[in-house]
């Protein structure tokens, strides 16, 4: 294993050295599932947890290039809802995180232009990436 790579093994909360502690009854069922998942390492998370905590603004720091691994082999991944659902929260997330992470923001410009026909098809493309991309 590669010494940059070891975050992967890592849960949410080590990773921000914070703690959200356990959900009560008076938690919603989302946010008791979000706080049972940041207790997880991020590489055991799957597209459909995944989902969920980009949905619920977790940190894409971490969340963001394990999702855009999954939809490199599978653009229009169902993670639990529809086809593309995954897709969909990535590009939910906030311009700026994409104007922070230009590596990250070129990785996802590419992937969507090589797939681009079977995006058109199945995602209503946000305004900031309908404005970023030329399809």
């Amino acid at each position: 294993m590669n010494k940059k790579d070891i975050w992967r093994y890592k849960s949410l909360e080590q990773l921000e050295n914070k703690s959200w502690g356990p959900a009560t009854d008076q938690d919603s069922g989302i946010i008791q599932k979000c706080l049972a998942l940041v207790k997880v390492p991020v590489v055991k998370l799957a597209a459909s947890e995944l989902r969920i905590l980009i949905g619920q603004s977790f940190n894409p720091s971490y969340l963001v290039p394990l999702a855009l691994e999954i939809l490199q082999n599978d653009v229009l991944v169902t993670a639990g809802m529809y086809p593309g659902d995954l897709l969909k929260a990535v590009l939910d997330v906030p311009a700026a995180f994409w104007e922070e992470h230009p590596d990250l923001h070129k990785s996802l410009l590419d992937l969507m232009q090589e797939r681009s026909e079977e995006i058109e098809t199945e995602i209503d493309l946000p305004e900031f990436w309908r404005n970023n991309l030329v399809m």
